[in-house]
């Protein structure tokens, strides 16, 4: 095992989760337990991990590298302990924590000047997800009304179905329409509302009346 100092050779302190406390709490209790079982004293140099019953010696570096790239094999993915390093750091970025904090945390110096370097194509994405968040709390987009919900008066219902056989049927300029009679029977309405439906189409230009005929579909291009 061996020991060594941090880059910048200073001491530093990071907060941890109440759960990340009662693992470790848990943890101190069996090495207590242990203790109480050898019949020995604990030792403020003893280590929080370690491979001995007393945790008088600490793991070896490449030990726990090695564990690490092993349970990574078993669950199937691509990683090093190292990339543990990265996750924390992105994530706390992704998270909207000011890139002071996350240095300080990571060790890194000059106020985040390498962290903004290193990590810069988090902060990209964590642009792009403020933008998104942003976009989120936005009143919806209004959307245009269909000529389907804007229809609320028979004639008005009569009239969006035929614009949507013109439309879904494909009918050509000239072909007819059913007769004012027959749009009444089939809606079960008047004539007079059957034939102030097909009014309705001709002032928008979708179909041509002639007294005495049938309507027919307009020619668009006219």
């Amino acid at each position: 095992m061996r020991e060594k100092d941090t880059k910048r050779h200073q001491q530093r302190r990071v907060a941890l989760d109440p759960e990340t406390i009662e693992v470790l709490r848990a943890l101190h209790g069996r090495y207590v337990e242990r203790l109480a079982q050898l019949d020995a004293d604990a030792d403020p140099a003893d280590y929080v991990f370690s491979p001995e019953p007393d945790n008088s010696r600490g793991y070896r570096s490449d030990t726990i590298t090695q564990r690490y790239g092993r349970l990574a094999a078993r669950l199937g993915i691509t990683s090093h302990i190292h990339a543990l390093r990265h996750y924390s750091a992105t994530e706390l970025i992704n998270a909207g924590v000011d890139v002071r904090t996350v240095a300080d945390r990571l060790g890194h110096g000059g106020g985040g000047t390498t962290t903004l370097r290193v990590y810069a194509a988090w902060l990209s994405e964590s642009d792009q997800q403020a933008a998104g968040t942003l976009a989120a709390r936005m009143p919806p987009h209004p959307v245009a009304p269909t000529q389907r919900t804007m229809a609320s008066s028979p004639y008005q219902r009569i009239a969006a179905e035929l614009r949507e056989q013109i439309a879904a049927v494909g009918l050509r300029p000239g072909d007819q329409l059913p007769a004012v009679v027959e749009l009444a029977s089939a809606y079960g309405v008047s004539v007079g509302t059957a034939h102030r439906a097909v009014a309705l189409l001709t002032a928008e230009g979708l179909v041509n009346v002639i007294r005495g005929r049938r309507a027919t579909v307009a020619d668009p291009h006219l």
